[in-house]
């Protein structure tokens, strides 16, 4: 199973290093399609950046939802633990 992460890891690798190389090659040689790369990259950029926020927006609502469902349940325990004492 570990070999099978270890090969896909490398693959992901080497897919990344051969994007990224053909695309400099591509952006330095000035062809027809720079602006529609210049495009691309920056929308994905865009995306990447758009989904970080996305997560921690996410990730607030979640604690604030947590919170919440906390703090009723220590209400319910000390109705409960109340009136046991009366």
């Amino acid at each position: 199973m570990l070999n099978f992460f270890y090969k896909l890891f490398k693959l992901l690798i080497i897919f990344s290093a051969v994007i990224t190389g053909w695309t400099s090659i591509i952006l330095l040689s000035n062809t027809t399609f720079n602006l529609e790369i210049k495009d691309l990259m920056a929308k994905m950029y865009l995306n990447q950046k758009n989904f970080i926020f996305n997560v921690k927006d996410l990730s607030l609502l979640l604690v604030k939802d947590a919170n919440e469902r906390f703090s009723e349940r220590d209400q319910r325990n000390f109705r409960i633990n109340q009136a046991k004492n009366k």
